[in-house]
Parts: C-alpha cells; sequence; structure tokens
C-alpha cells in the first residue's frame, strides 16, 4: 500500500527544490507551509516535512518567530563551499587517476569531447548538464557515492550563482580548458597532478566567481544572493 503522507511530501520537496534552486522564490523570500499547500492542493503537513528535509540541505532557512526563509549565500558561504568542494573532489580526481576500468576510461573520454562541444554554444544549461555527466563518471571511477552526495548537495546549494556564472561565455571556455587539463592527467594514471588541477581549477572558479560578486552583485542586494 502506497504511504499518500511520503509521496505528498517527495511533490512538495521536489517542487521547493526546483523553485528554490532556479530562482522561482528569491534569496530571503518567506515562504509558508500553507502557501505551498495551497498550490500543491495538499496538506500541510507533507509540505512541512519537505520545509525540514529542505532545511537540512542548506536551502530553507527557519527563523524564530518569522516562518521559513529561502537561504541567501554570503561570501563566507562561497569560501566554505569551495573549501569543501577543492578537498572532496581533488581526492576525487586522484581517485580517478587509478581506474583501469575501461568502459569508464572511455566514457570519460567521451564526456570531455561532449564538454568541449557544448562550450562553443550559447546555451549554458547544455554545458551545465555535460559538466554534471562527466562528473558523474568520475564520482564512478572514485567509487565514492557519498562524496557525490555531499557535492551534489553543495552545488545545489550555489546553483542558481552558478548559473549566471556559466553564462559568461570566457568563463565556460576557461573551465572547458581546466577541465581538459585534469581531464588529461586522470587518463596518464597520475593521481598527484590529477588532484593538483581539479584543486587549482576549483580555486580559480572560486575567485573569479567572489570577484564578480564583489564588483557587480552584492553591492545591490541587501543580505546576499
Amino acid at each position: 500500500m502506497i504511504d499518500l503522507n511520503i509521496t505528498y511530501q517527495q511533490q512538495a520537496y521536489d517542487f521547493m527544490k526546483s523553485q528554490i534552486i532556479n530562482l522561482g522564490f528569491r534569496p530571503g523570500e518567506y515562504v509558508t507551509d500553507s502557501q505551498i499547500a495551497g498550490q500543491l492542493n495538499i496538506s500541510r503537513t507533507p509540505v512541512r516535512e519537505a520545509f525540514h528535509r529542505l532545511e537540512k540541505e542548506g536551502l530553507l532557512v527557519n527563523e524564530a518567530r518569522r516562518g521559513w526563509k529561502v537561504y541567501t549565500l554570503s561570501l563566507q558561504d562561497i569560501h566554505e563551499i569551495f573549501d569543501i568542494k577543492e578537498a572532496i573532489e581533488g581526492l576525487i580526481a586522484r581517485k580517478a587517476a587509478y581506474c583501469n576500468d575501461e568502459g569508464l576510461r572511455a566514457s570519460l573520454r567521451e564526456a570531455m569531447q561532449e564538454l568541449r562541444a557544448t562550450s562553443e554554444t550559447e546555451d549554458p544549461g547544455d554545458w551545465l548538464e555535460a559538466d554534471m555527466r562527466l562528473h558523474e563518471i568520475l564520482y564512478q571511477m572514485a567509487g565514492n557515492q557519498r562524496a557525490r552526495r555531499t557535492i551534489n548537495n553543495l552545488n545545489d546549494q550555489w546553483h542558481r550563482v552558478r548559473i549566471g556564472f556559466s553564462a559568461l561565455q570566457e568563463r565556460t571556455r576557461r573551465s572547458t580548458e581546466e577541465h581538459t587539463l585534469f581531464i588529461e592527467s586522470i587518463l596518464s594514471g597520475d593521481g598527484d597532478e590529477a588532484e593538483r588541477r581539479m584543486r587549482a581549477h576549483l580555486n580559480k572558479v572560486r575567485q573569479e566567481l567572489v570577484n564578480l560578486l564583489v564588483s557587480m552583485v552584492l553591492p545591490f542586494v541587501e543580505e546576499g544572493v
């Protein structure tokens, strides 16, 4: 027998998560369980449960006497996210370099070719999808799904910023070049260099993102992005 409460909770969770990371709800905007329940035509209980899940994932904040607020990112948040990404994704690149599965290695080459192809288009969504597919292969090569879940959650937290950042054509091209370097090291079996190049890539992304936010975004918002 299907537990409808669980089904409705997942429906509310999927709806809210999509709205948050794709700017359907703005950073700092307040939402209520009755508001979402009304939109989805379900009861408030599964919506509240979905809210608690999203709070644990860092996408909602429950403020005393004010209610639920869509999270905002500060510069400190960006630095914390990239500190963790550099550590974990550097390790993933190192471990992927020691993978001898020829099927996965072939898939990685194909994914890199696809990433290069999408870097020449004007649709950042295509590039982001190709990038996600490439990194999924790296997690398989490294054999660490916990790392995958952790990084995917962190990427959700900065996704709305990432979309705009990826729309910068020069950044997309530079990122593709940086991917080429660490993928070459992975395929050559050089774990030390693969980790170094992955960390260097993420550090460049961090630096350019922070510079962009400081100069063009944060001066015009009240509490973050």
